[in-house]
């Protein structure tokens, strides 16, 4: 029986200290200006069907990393460096099961990208404890 999907959308928020200097690093992030603009001080982009990145002005509360799927780590994390401007980590790769980095904007806010490693469409069973592959924060 196929599972029943309960929630039907995301929303991520994060506060930034400069709600200006929040719109350019986040449209330079996302490669676009934000989608909808019900404040001057809050905007949100639709990252993809029904998940969106929503960023006030406000006291940033770095909290928990939020990673974006990516088709190519390395390239993205390249222009990330490049025209976004944050430094990432260097790439963990965990054979047969994903690859990751992370960063963070400038006020804080965690965020980091995935790659699958798996193409079989079933991702390998580790074992052991997440500890054993905790990323840098």
């Amino acid at each position: 029986m196929a599972p029943t999907n309960r929630f039907l959308g995301l929303t991520v928020q994060f506060f930034v200290a400069d709600i200006r200097a929040g719109i350019e690093f986040y449209s330079r992030l996302i490669g676009r200006p934000p989608d909808f603009e019900p404040h001057a001080d809050f905007k949100e982009w639709e990252i993809f069907d029904n998940c969106w990145l929503q960023v006030g002005q406000g006291k940033p509360r770095p909290t928990y990393t939020m990673r974006l799927r990516v088709e190519n780590i390395d390239a993205e994390r390249e222009r990330i460096e490049r025209q976004v401007g944050a430094r990432c980590s260097p790439v963990q790769r965990i054979s047969g099961l994903v690859a990751l980095c992370n960063f963070s904007d400038p006020w804080g806010n965690r965020l980091g990208l995935y790659q699958r490693l798996f193409v079989d469409g079933v991702p390998r069973v580790l074992g052991g404890s997440h500890a054993d592959y905790e990323t840098e924060r």
